[in-house]
């Protein structure tokens, strides 16, 4: 596919002709499958880029975070928004800074100077961001294999077992102490049906913070409810085998960034395996994984805590060279 070509049919004109976008775009570049190496012939295009906001919005006197036009599915963040994500080492953020080169369909001199310094944005927080993408691609795995097999009980112990991978995050991303969240399965007095239950271990914490861990986890009841009921079972296998190789896709980048303090958002290396996986060649006859994909899943994972305790990559971003490339970007682009 000519990208290039695609981008000057009428559909894109809002590029050029958005007050918004027009002139201020710092780069745009080809993103999901196609930027993976994962796509098929009838694979859609997504465009994802980043445009220089008003100087209202930078100062928070408007709310332009992010321009996004549902028809191309393509979605431009303002660099304020931007430089917000990729301080937390976003997943879908730091795959834009690391296209390959043909991807990225305009850079302008702004753009060229945070693609430059995108090395900066790779942290130890890749453990975190891109294995809480995964774990939420493993719940979507467990809840499709779950939903139709176990007893309530069973259900209900691997609902918590989801709820307990989203907590496993809590005590990096919301300080929290030690041993301060517990959950399980039970009745929540004599006689009750079982449902998922939580003991909190917490004193003097920031209300905001606990009812932020709270939405967190009951968002992986609700999602698992969400997938319950009528079903198309052809669309939901293609679903579930892209769900598994987007997994398996986001423990190889995220241990490529602990390794080598650099990551390739085009996956040429497992091109094979990801297009077999995508393609269902993991699933067996009757609809389950198998065992082998179970076995490179926790291959990765256990890779993914080694290098977690092992790499020199820095725990956040340096603050000092972030304020210092943010200040640069604003004075050239103000200018």
């Amino acid at each position: 596919m000519n990208y290039n070509e695609v981008l000057e049919s009428k559909k894109y004109d809002f590029l050029k002709n958005d007050p918004l976008l027009k002139d201020n775009i710092l780069f745009l570049t080809v993103a999901g499958s196609h930027a993976y190496g994962t796509n098929v012939e009838t694979s859609d295009l997504d465009i994802r880029g980043v445009v220089l906001e008003r100087e209202t919005d930078t100062l928070g006197l408007t709310d332009f975070e992010q321009y996004i036009d549902a028809k191309t599915d393509t979605v431009i963040y303002t660099l304020k928004k931007f430089l917000k994500l990729v301080k937390e080492c976003n997943p879908n953020i730091i795959e834009m800074l690391y296209s390959k080169p043909e991807h990225y369909l305009y850079v302008s001199p702004l753009g060229k100077l945070l693609l430059d310094n995108r090395d900066l944005f790779l942290t130890k927080r890749a453990a975190y961001s891109f294995g809480g993408y995964a774990n939420a691609q493993l719940n979507r795995l467990e809840n499709a294999m779950a939903r139709d097999t176990l007893s309530e009980h069973d259900k209900l112990e691997h609902i918590n077992r989801s709820v307990e991978n989203a907590a496993k995050s809590f005590e990096t991303k919301f300080k929290l102490p030690e041993d301060a969240i517990r959950t399980y399965v039970g009745s929540w007095y004599n006689g009750s049906d079982e449902e998922v239950l939580v003991d909190f271990k917490l004193e003097h914490y920031p209300l905001t913070r606990l009812r932020s861990m709270i939405d967190e986890m009951t968002n992986v009841i609700r999602t698992y409810n969400d997938t319950v009921g009528q079903r198309n079972k052809k669309k939901d296998d293609l679903h579930l085998n892209k769900h598994m190789m987007h997994l398996i896709r986001l423990y190889f980048m995220c241990n490529e960034i602990l390794e080598f303090k650099t990551v390739h958002t085009y996956r040429e290396k497992e091109h094979e395996l990801l297009m077999d996986i995508k393609n269902g060649k993991y699933r067996k006859a009757d609809g389950y994984v198998t065992d082998e994909f179970y076995l490179l899943l926790n291959n990765l994972k256990e890779k993914c805590d080694k290098l977690k305790k092992e790499t020199t990559l820095n725990d956040y971003v340096d603050t000092d060279k972030f304020n210092e490339l943010v200040l640069k970007l604003y004075r050239e682009a103000r200018k």
